[in-house]
């Protein structure tokens, strides 16, 4: 239900109504229409030898045919644009979030699983209705249902004890199902892994080269694949069993109908004709019943990952926008007040720390690694929040003033100094995108860079990823 409501946000839950008529219809025509106007052909105009009714039927069934094919050719286009659409829509949705969430997210989430919701997750969600619900469900069951309604039709006795062949069967799915679905999560994991294990790979790729551990590198995630891969061919071990152990059982379909048909055709209650139509009937059910198990896989794999994103979007959001307590006055002041604070339970990153700093006071933190420097600036700007103890700007709680409002008033250089692959303007306007040409040399005239900017080829426009020298990191990039 919470998927569907998603879906109801997006509006497209009435492009899928429309795309289940559309295929229910299709499946009709398929499976009553075309068989029906089959039948009077053959046995009714033709042996008659009636060329009037011949050819109002044929020409009746060459237009429904084509009907039916223009119907699927509709469908598969609709389905494949609601599955591009719903995929976009989710990407766009997740990248959003993570605009947005606490940093405490990017605490417990690795980069692995963060590219793993942007990927797989959201191209396995996007397929979850326009294409496995509706050629598992719309499709294949409506199919097995009407087969059910025709053998009933036919005999009722035989068509239940066929049935209760498929209930077991379904019971089977059942168990095989809880199996399949701890594997999709293992192999979810090792996924994740691996896509973690790349992303380090990348970032650290010169580290890498000077240790000179690549063969070690190659060597790990070797193995991490031939994981990923020995779990996946385990997950399609137990659906092949699976397979075995239901046809099998569905075997039996065929002795019911031989020994109970034949019976009943002793006692001239059945004919020949009929047990082969029995035959036939049962053996479409077969097809459309595994054509439900084939998508089972594909079926848990969407809605895991739905799961995950929905889990993903409906964790809390940082409260970034202006409210009433804005911080307009300039910081004149800083204080900490016996301020603690911890990332995991039980293990504090500064404890009761206390400082304070005034207008045009320089000072600086000095400590070992892991001290709390960094979380000092954090709690500052509100990355985090204080356990217990006071962060004050100007004698007043930051907790008082919104988040957006305090990181207008703060100038912060990370400890990770981001470049993107641009012009030296594109790299500074990449936050205030009004600031003018003049304001940016200004700027670079007071950190004596100017002049070196002015005697590159292409001045202030030049690529500042080409130019590693010109400022002290170049390393850490955004493509």
């Amino acid at each position: 239900m919470k998927i569907w409501s998603l879906y109801q946000k997006t509006g497209y839950h009435n492009k899928l109504k429309l795309l289940f008529c559309l295929i229910i219809s299709t499946v009709i025509m398929e499976v009553l229409t075309i068989p029906y106007l089959v039948t009077k052909i053959l046995d009714v105009y033709i042996p008659e030898k009636n060329i009037k009714g011949l050819i109002i039927f044929v020409s009746l069934y060459i237009l429904v045919f084509i009907i039916q094919g223009f119907m699927v050719l509709m469908h598969c286009d609709m389905r494949s644009i609601l599955k591009r659409l719903i995929q976009r829509d989710l990407r766009k949705n997740i990248f959003t979030k993570l605009q947005y969430v606490k940093a405490k997210f990017y605490d417990e989430n690795t980069t692995g699983k963060i590219l793993q919701f942007l990927q797989d997750d959201s191209s396995k969600a996007g397929e979850l209705f326009p294409i496995t619900i509706t050629e598992m469900f719309v499709m294949g069951l409506i199919r097995f249902s009407l087969y059910i309604v025709f053998l009933l039709f036919i005999n009722v006795k035989v068509t239940l004890m066929i049935l209760s062949l498929y209930i077991i069967g379904f019971f089977i799915t059942l168990l095989v199902n809880k199996k399949t679905v701890e594997k999709i999560y293992k192999i979810r994991k090792i996924n994740r892994d691996i896509y973690s294990f790349i992303n380090e790979g990348i970032q650290s790729f010169f580290t890498i080269k000077t240790l000179g551990i690549i063969e070690e590198r190659c060597r790990k995630l070797k193995m991490k694949l031939n994981e990923f891969t020995k779990s996946n061919i385990s997950l399609e071990k137990i659906i092949a069993i699976y397979n075995n152990i239901f046809k099998l059982v569905i075997s039996f379909s065929l002795v019911i109908i031989i020994y109970f048909g034949g019976l009943e055709v002793l006692e001239g209650v059945m004919s020949y004709a009929t047990i082969t139509l029995l035959m036939g009937y049962s053996s479409q059910l077969e097809f459309e019943f595994n054509w439900f198990v084939r998508h089972l896989t594909d079926f848990n794999e969407a809605v895991i990952s739905y799961c995950k994103i929905l889990q993903l979007l409906e964790r809390e959001d940082e409260e970034l926008l202006d409210d009433d307590e804005v911080l307009k006055e300039k910081i004149k002041k800083i204080e900490f007040r016996r301020v603690n604070f911890a990332y995991n339970e039980g293990e504090r990153a500064i404890e009761d720390f206390s400082f304070k700093v005034t207008e045009n006071q320089n000072i600086a933190l000095i400590g070992r690694t892991g001290s709390g420097k960094t979380t000092i600036t954090n709690l500052l700007n509100r990355l985090y929040d204080v356990q217990s103890g006071q962060v004050l700007f100007n004698n007043s709680d930051s907790q008082n003033y919104s988040i957006k409002s305090i990181r207008d008033k703060i100038g912060y250089v990370m400890q990770e100094v981001i470049i993107l692959p641009n012009t030296i303007i594109d790299n500074i306007r990449y936050v205030n995108e009004d600031i003018t040409v003049e304001k940016i040399e200004e700027i670079f005239k007071q950190l004596k860079l100017h002049n070196k900017i002015l005697s590159l080829t292409d001045g202030y426009n030049t690529d500042i990823y080409n130019f590693p020298d010109l400022l002290s990191s170049r390393r850490k990039t955004v493509d």
